[in-house]
């Protein structure tokens, strides 16, 4: 039997943590997108490279 090293509360608060590291890190990514479209004619790399 493997003997318990972390305490069950330390593994919550850490998975909590976790969790809302990933929420802000979705709400950065969709707040991203949003900006690409907005400036998207502004865009010079897109008709350089062709990729229409």
């Amino acid at each position: 039997m493997p003997k318990h090293t972390k305490k069950r509360s330390t593994i919550k608060q850490k998975h909590r943590r976790m969790k809302e590291h990933a929420e802000a890190n979705k709400a950065k990514a969709l707040d991203g997108k949003q900006l690409s479209k907005e400036y998207e004619p502004y865009n010079i790399r897109k008709g350089a490279f062709g990729e229409d």
